[in-house]
């Protein structure tokens, strides 16, 4: 699928327009797998998940214009801010379990949100934050349809692959464990409060770095990147891919995309129509696409299993 993927532009030379589809996608697929990072450990729901993904954008958007355009240099900055504010934060609303927790997380969104209209002299307001430049990686200038294609796909591939392995290890397990059941995780001695704390940094740093892409590739962002319709996009991609399961959600947020654009193209309506697919494939399957998708792997594995036994 990757090398596929990598491939794509060479085959779409005369679409731009895909390309540029595919790029938001790739930094959606971030958002899902920065949100199932908290979800998918830890069981937690976040209804405002948009707050990092904006905090993120206007962060790098502001260094990039007043402090430094390096890429790389931006990318750790927008994690910081993240890390800073997601603990301070986490250390309060992660006290809350349930909805408790989910509605803190909203009303955080909500804040951030309303906060670019109250420090409107810095950043832009309604209007949002326009004039990004563009970045640098190594001293050169990043620019191209195809370039940005690239980047964003490695981007991604290394977050999946990241979290992949966070999964596999001894951290991950006790992830899992705390999320199948809470209360025997803290029995047998587990940090309960502590594991998901880290969960939670780790998943707003994720979502900052993705909102730090999207603002240098389109060299602006609005407050509709913190507002709460961006929270549930973030959450209908996690459920759409199938929760838990990392590479789900990633499949989830590029289904998404491609969805909202066809569908939206047809009608102003498309919030209807996409609600009511929205609602088919829950029901179809209830494991999102990930797994509906995964019996095919399994038995295609099992026969490939089989003939090399042969």
């Amino acid at each position: 699928m990757v090398i596929a993927a990598a491939l794509l532009p060479l085959w779409l030379t005369e679409q731009p327009f895909v390309i540029v589809l595919f790029s938001h996608a790739f930094i959606a697929a971030m958002l899902a797998v920065s949100l199932d990072m908290l979800t998918g450990n830890t069981g937690l729901l976040s209804f405002g998940h948009a707050a990092w993904f904006g905090l993120g954008a206007y962060a790098a958007g502001l260094l990039a214009r007043g402090v430094t355009a390096d890429l790389l240099l931006l990318l750790l900055m927008a994690a910081l801010v993240a890390l800073l504010f997601a603990t301070g934060v986490g250390l309060i609303f992660l006290r809350q379990v349930g909805k408790a927790f989910a509605i803190l997380t909203l009303a955080l969104c909500q804040v951030l949100y309303s906060l670019v209209f109250v420090a409107a002299g810095i950043t832009g307001g309604e209007d949002g934050l326009q004039g990004v430049p563009s970045p640098t990686l190594f001293g050169l200038k990043i620019v191209g349809q195809n370039t940005w294609y690239w980047l964003l796909l490695a981007v991604l591939v290394a977050i999946v692959a990241g979290v992949i392995y966070l999964r596999a290890t001894p951290l991950g397990k006790a992830w899992l464990g705390l999320r199948d059941n809470t209360e025997r995780a803290r029995f047998i001695g587990i940090d309960v409060f502590r594991l998901k704390l880290t969960a939670y940094v780790i998943s707003a740093m994720l979502a900052s770095m993705a909102g730090a892409l999207f603002v240098l590739f389109n060299g602006a962002v609005t407050p509709e990147s913190l507002h709460w319709f961006q929270s549930g996009k973030i959450l209908m991609y996690v459920v759409l891919g199938g929760a838990g399961s990392v590479v789900g959600p990633a499949l989830g947020a590029v289904a998404f995309t491609f969805a909202e654009h066809a569908i939206s193209s047809i009608t102003d309506a498309w919030l209807v129509y996409f609600g009511a697919l929205f609602v088919v494939v829950v029901l179809v399957a209830p494991g999102g696409l990930y797994g509906l998708l995964r019996p095919l792997w399994a038995t295609r594995a099992g026969r490939t299993n089989k003939g090399a036994g042969r």
